[in-house]
């Protein structure tokens, strides 16, 4: 009975803050390049805006093979709103954990070393900026740079384009 109780509890808390929160969800794609990797990158993003102040941001990015080296990157970031500049939009601050993959995968080698692949992972910090501006009431422009601080660190400069949903 006194988890029953607990639970509906919990679940009239959590439908009221819900109810009176301003989140909404985006999604939506992006393009971008980063330094030390030297590639194009392609990615599919979700926002989630807390509140006026406030967003949570996700990110998965794939970048286009070169020289038998496949990049990849997922980013959690927070997003904080810095200032609004009138007639453009909102400029905010972008801090956040990222994972970057890299795999490489040399044909024939197999033949001779007996394993012709090698993948691994780095974990990083994110920083950077962004700028959201909007085109209508539910698509956002977002460019960003943000750059990720980790064993092999680099600089990304992108844009994404976003839905609101």
């Amino acid at each position: 009975m006194k988890k029953l109780l607990f639970t509906a509890i919990i679940t009239i808390l959590m439908t009221g803050m819900f109810n009176n929160a301003k989140a909404q969800f985006s999604v939506g794609p992006g393009l971008g390049f980063a330094t030390d990797i030297s590639s194009l990158g392609i990615s599919a993003n979700v926002g989630y805006e807390i509140n006026e102040k406030w967003a949570a941001s996700g990110a998965f990015t794939y970048f286009l093979e070169k020289e038998y080296v496949k990049w990849s990157a997922l980013d959690f970031n927070a997003n904080y709103n810095l200032t609004e500049i009138e007639n453009i939009g909102a400029l905010y601050g972008i801090g956040g954990i990222n994972v970057t993959m890299v795999k490489i995968d040399i044909p024939g080698l197999n033949e001779l070393f007996g394993s012709g692949s090698t993948s691994s992972s780095n974990f990083g910090l994110n920083l950077g900026a962004g700028l959201n501006i909007d085109l209508s009431d539910k698509m956002t422009l977002a460019p960003e740079l943000a750059y990720t601080i980790s064993s092999g660190g680099y600089l990304r400069a992108g844009v994404k384009l976003m839905f609101s949903l």
